[in-house]
């Protein structure tokens, strides 16, 4: 099925991603290039874009891995700071707490095998913990 333009310019604008080039798009399964939100171009199709583990393969295989999650506010002395994670190993989500009061939440995806993505966690949440 094919998607006018204006379909898939926000449809990619939902994720917020960019559409750049979709020169020669027939149906979902054409390629086409996106511009993540820090600026990295990776070829797709919609297809592939509409998966819930899509992200920028660029942003997932970072040389560090994992950055702390920018807007996480720095823990206050004399808080109780409380993180939950989930139990997921593709659709991870973060909660962080203080005293009680939700200061943070997010949805981070992780692809690959099993024994990477778990990797990949232990990575994330010892950076998390770290803070």
């Amino acid at each position: 099925m094919a998607l006018s333009k204006e379909q898939r310019i926000e449809e990619i604008k939902s994720k917020g991603f960019e559409l750049v080039d979709d020169t020669g798009y027939k149906n979902i399964q054409s390629r086409i290039i996106v511009r993540c939100p820090h600026g990295h171009l990776t070829e797709t199709c919609i297809e592939d874009f509409r998966k819930v583990s899509f992200e920028c393969p660029k942003c997932s295989n970072s040389e560090t891995g994992f950055k702390n999650p920018r807007d996480v506010p720095p823990k206050m002395p004399g808080t109780t700071r409380i993180i939950g994670f989930d139990q997921a190993t593709e659709n991870f989500g973060l909660s962080i707490f203080d005293d009680g009061k939700l200061v943070y939440y997010g949805l981070y995806k992780f692809s690959g095998v099993l024994a990477n993505r778990l990797a990949k966690i232990d990575k994330f949440v010892r950076t998390i913990i770290a803070e």
